[in-house]
């Protein structure tokens, strides 16, 4: 999704390389092998030691990245960090963390929640959930089967995992940052709010050029678009001139972009409502509809998420029925 708001000059360096892009705040663009790039990670410098803020995939190009860029801004990772922040599960933020704390000897945090999700997720190797998540949804076995052998990633946690709690403060570099719960991307998502700073480190909660994947999985907690948009309406109006994201570009206006991202699900609603109100149809074929076609079998299993969590938001609103035979339908009221 584009909108009006314009993206910062700061953050404009090649992926692979780390820019300073607030005093004591560098931006490091690690590579990652998938669509979006890059994911970006935040190095902050203290008078203890340096504050990691995500940590990409772990594979040889993201490993790279951190060795130069890390070394580019005077970190090094083997003597100079502190703390490993890891803003949630996804293994685009989590994934190189046991690498890191390896390298480093530094604790990991994240959200106490997300600790023993991401123990859930990532150790327990059955596909079967996931593959009846999608059959129940509309996608064909054959189709199911492949994506759960496809989009499973190697991960490994690591050792030392400290939890985090909502709205309580911690040092970040030269100052305080306040933990904020960022549900909808996922379950257990923080972002860390540095008020004397102006700086929002905004995970993938809130970007720009893109929105963030709302999606109902098989460990989803119900109603993740609901939770989402409420937490949109609590953030506006935090005091942020620089927004830090996970992925795109950085950017200034906070209050514009989440009024942008609360009318494209409002514009998303209508669509699928729009598609069920011709005949019932399942999640998967609404999501046929509404997203566009060519994608991989990899962002069908995401398009297909989000569509039933737009399809559950409706039934919420009043808007649609929720039928379950064994497969799952909706149709508009």
């Amino acid at each position: 999704m584009t909108g009006g708001v314009a993206s910062s000059e700061l953050g404009t360096q090649p992926v692979g390389e780390a820019a300073e892009v607030a005093e004591g705040v560098y931006q490091l663009k690690v590579p990652v092998p998938i669509p979006l790039v890059f994911v970006s990670a935040y190095l902050v410098e203290g008078d203890d030691g340096w504050t990691l803020i995500d940590t990409g995939f772990d594979y040889p190009d993201g490993r790279a990245a951190w060795e130069s860029g890390a070394a580019a801004v005077g970190c090094d990772l083997r003597r100079d960090v502190e703390c490993i922040v890891v803003t949630h599960f996804h293994p685009d933020h989590l994934g190189a963390a046991h690498w890191l704390q390896g390298v480093s000897g530094a604790p990991v945090y994240m959200l106490e929640g997300e600790i023993g999700h991401s123990r859930e997720v990532w150790e327990t190797s059955d596909p079967a959930p996931f593959i009846d998540h999608l059959v129940r949804n509309g996608m064909e076995r054959a189709l199911a089967e492949r994506a759960a052998a496809g989009t499973r990633a190697d991960l490994t946690l690591p050792e030392k995992l400290v939890p985090l709690r909502a709205d309580e403060e911690i040092p970040l570099g030269a100052g305080m940052a306040r933990v904020l719960h960022a549900p909808g991307h996922a379950d257990h998502q923080l972002m860390l709010h540095d008020e004397g700073r102006k700086l929002l480190f905004a995970a993938d909660h809130v970007m720009l050029k893109i929105t963030p994947n709302i999606g109902s999985w098989p460990d989803t907690h119900p109603n993740p678009l609901a939770r989402y948009l409420k937490s949109l309406q609590g953030i506006r109006d935090l005091d942020a001139d620089l927004v830090l994201p996970g992925h795109g570009p950085l950017f200034h206006d906070l209050r514009g972009r989440a009024d942008e991202l609360w009318l494209h699900h409002e514009e998303r609603l209508e669509m699928m409502r729009q598609e069920i109100s011709v005949a019932p149809r399942t999640p998967f074929e609404v999501s046929r509809k509404v997203f566009r076609y060519g994608l991989s079998l990899y962002e069908r299993c995401f398009a297909l998420a989000e569509t039933l969590a737009h399809l559950d938001h409706l039934v919420l609103e009043d808007r649609a029925e929720r039928m379950d035979d064994g497969l799952v339908s909706f149709r508009a009221v």
